[in-house]
């Protein structure tokens, strides 16, 4: 999913189920920043796992706050 398409950065969440165990997601942010001729120039990965319940009370915190 594209969260944030700029000229400059972009902003991807990729959300996966797990192998093992069975209950948890693998969540990841990716960022990515180009230069003025449109070129990758930085991708940062930011990884997490998270249960369906932590993910349900990250949701709600969020819309929340």
């Amino acid at each position: 999913m594209l969260i944030t398409d700029r000229p400059d950065w972009k902003l991807r969440l990729s959300v996966d189920d797990c192998v093992l165990p069975k209950d948890l997601k693998e969540i990841k942010f990716i960022r990515e920043t180009y230069n003025n001729d449109g070129e990758l120039t930085d991708e940062s990965t930011y990884q997490f796992f998270l249960t369906k319940r932590e993910l349900i009370d990250l949701s709600n915190s969020l819309l929340i706050s």
